[in-house]
Order: structure tokens, then sequence, then C-alpha cells
């Protein structure tokens, strides 16, 4: 398929233009349908990993997922297809940016916040009426279509909530770490829940210009989701509504059972409709309630040199067998149970879970062959 001409055609119909995303299955085009004459955007699988049982399936997942759906906040889907062995997806163009564009130039005023955090949360209902939690709600999944108007896209990971197989990387987590709920950071199955508190999120950084955690990898910020708080919107914003920081506290609670009930309510929250906070609450844990293993040995200290810390790496890397992209932005692969933080690595006290022992060992291994 002559992909990347601009005057190629997609099954003699669909003319593609420039590229106007990326992500990590593919690549999205402007486009024109020359049959029905409209502007549409396709979204076209990556080359490489056409090829790959499992990446197809994921893909083919989002055209049937976002086909169910049919709401004035859901970016549409109107036709699906393959060429040449490559599939695609033709869905409707929007003229906008994402709300991670407008993030970028400016937070944004705490009532274009509210009406953007409110339709984001209209798609997310309709969705989970429909048995569908996103999975990958961020600023860049969500569009400007003209005014006011913003839709949600890119169900890529999308999953049905009564799915048996969980379409995702043997033993890891599919997301953006930056918005992933702890839970799911521990392995556990995507809820509607899970949905809320990347909204959450996503007003957090609407409203303050930055993630509420930030670290140089992504498995850092997977640490930091587990184990901190974020700093509070008000002392970011001392002028901010309390109802409006109130419902997006009560949307990143590390517990899910004290997050908003559904989308819905959350965005009766957002206007005022909803107290922010229905029950007592007591102080967050710093982690998700859990099963703990048995407890492991005690683990001794490594060194820090830098030459340490690079072969400790290269140990974990073999040891969980977790491939993580540098870009924190982009959907990566997350341990499913255990993730070590950056203090243990370097030998430091750490202040997240237990290591499993398989990487325990490994450690102690590597401290034996390094020592003088």
């Amino acid at each position: 398929m002559a992909g990347a001409d601009t005057d190629a055609r997609l099954a003699g119909r669909y003319e593609l233009g420039e590229v106007i995303g990326r992500g990590g299955m593919g690549e999205v085009r402007a486009g024109t349908d020359h049959r029905l004459g409209r502007p549409v955007a396709v979204k076209l699988l990556r080359a490489d990993l056409a090829d790959d049982p499992e990446v197809r399936v994921r893909f083919e997942a989002e055209a049937r997922a976002a086909a169910q759906l049919s709401h004035p906040n859901v970016v549409a889907v109107f036709d699906t297809g393959e060429e040449d062995g490559r599939p695609f997806i033709v869905m409707e163009r929007l003229p906008g940016d994402t709300l991670a564009d407008e993030i970028a130039r400016a937070p944004l005023a705490p009532d274009s916040a509210r009406r953007a955090g409110a339709q984001m949360l209209a798609a997310l209902q309709v969705a989970h009426d429909a048995g569908i939690c996103h999975r990958d709600v961020k600023p860049g999944n969500v569009l400007r279509a003209h005014d006011d108007v913003w839709k949600v896209a890119d169900f890529g990971i999308a999953k049905s909530t009564e799915a048996a197989v969980d379409l995702t990387a043997t033993g890891g987590l599919i997301g953006t770490p930056a918005y992933l709920a702890p839970e799911r950071i521990e392995g556990r199955a995507a809820t509607p829940a899970s949905d809320l508190y990347s909204a959450g999120v996503v007003l957090y950084e609407a409203l303050s210009g930055h993630k509420p955690f930030e670290a140089d990898t992504p498995v850092a910020v997977a640490q930091m989701v587990l184990d901190r708080a974020p700093e509070p919107l008000r002392s970011l914003s001392p002028d901010l509504d309390p109802a409006l920081v109130g419902t997006i506290e009560r949307a990143m609670d590390k517990d899910p059972a004290r997050r908003f009930s559904n989308a819905a309510d959350m965005a009766r929250g957002l206007t005022g409709d909803t107290e922010p906070v229905t029950q007592p609450r007591a102080p967050a844990p710093t982690r998700g309630t859990q099963v703990l293993p048995s407890p492991p040995r005690p683990r001794k200290r490594i060194p820090v040199g830098w030459w340490v810390v690079a072969a400790a790496a290269a140990v974990i890397g073999v040891a969980v067998g977790v491939a993580v992209l540098r870009d924190s932005d982009s959907p990566s692969v997350v341990p499913a149970e255990t993730t070590p933080t950056t203090a243990a690595v370097a030998g430091g006290g750490a202040s997240g879970p237990p290591l499993p022992a398989s990487l325990d060992d490994a450690l102690e291994q590597l401290e034996e062959s390094v020592r003088p």
C-alpha cells in the first residue's frame, strides 16, 4: 500500500493526506472520503505491527468498541478495512486541537475545565453503560470538535467489562502511567472507577498545568502513583472553587470505593449539583489495599556507583521482563505486580512494596559479583 503518498487511496475511496497524529499502534492521517465527499481521519496500524496477531486483535477491538458508541462526545467511527495486509479505521475528522495542546499553552480557566470535564465524563458514561472501559483516558485523547464541544477518542486499548481475555501484553498493563489508577498498576482489572481516576488526573492537569506525578521514567511515575499523594490543588491555586477541587480529589482517591459511583455523578460534582464528598473519609493509605505475599528475605544494600546502577537496571530488565517506553506520555507496559522503586535500584531504602523473590535474588547475585 502506498501509505506514504499523499494521493494514496484506501479501498479505492479514501484519499490520504498529511499525518496529523501518531500513537503506539499507528498513525492518524487526514483524509477525504470521495464517495461521500467529506473529510475523515484514517488511523493506520503500523506496518511493523501488522503481522502481530495480538496487536491486530487489539486494533480491531478499537473499531468494534467505538462503533458501539453513538454520542455527541464520542469520536464516530465510519468504516474499517484492510489493504495490503494493513488494517485501518476511518473516523470523523475534528478541526480543533487536543486538550493536551490546550494545556500546553496554558492551564484552563475553571469554567473551561468544568465544561471539558463534563463532556469527557458524558462520553465515559455512555461507554460504561455499554460495558466498555476506555483504559487510556488522557488529555491527548480528548479532542475539540468546535467551540466548546469536546469528544473522547482512541478506544485502542478499550476493554469490555464482560471480556474474559485482557488484550494486553502478557503479565503487564497497557496504558499511560501518569494517568493509570493505582489498582491498575497493581494488576487489578479495569473498571469504570479506574477510568474516573484517570479523568480526575486529566482535570488536575488541566487546572494546574502539570501532571500530579512526574518523573524521568514510566516505572518511577507508576511508583509515585502508588506511594505518594499529589500536591493539593488548593495549594497551587488557592482561589479554586472548593467543590471543584473536592470533586477532583475524590476522583483521584487511591481507594476505588471512595470515588464517585459513576461518571454522571462525577460530572454533577463538577457543576456543583452533587456534594464532592458524601461520606466521612479516613486518610488515604499510601498504597491501595492489597493481599501481601509472604514477607521476603531482608535485602542487602548495593553500592551506589553509576556502573552498579547500570548493571542493576540490566538485571531488572531481564528478571522482570517488562519493556517500558521512554516517553511517559506514550502508552507503556507497566509491571502488573510489584514495581521496584528507583531507590531500591540504587541501593537505598525502598519505600514501595517488597521486590519479587526472583528479582531480589538477582540483585544479591549482582552485589556478590561487584563486591571488591
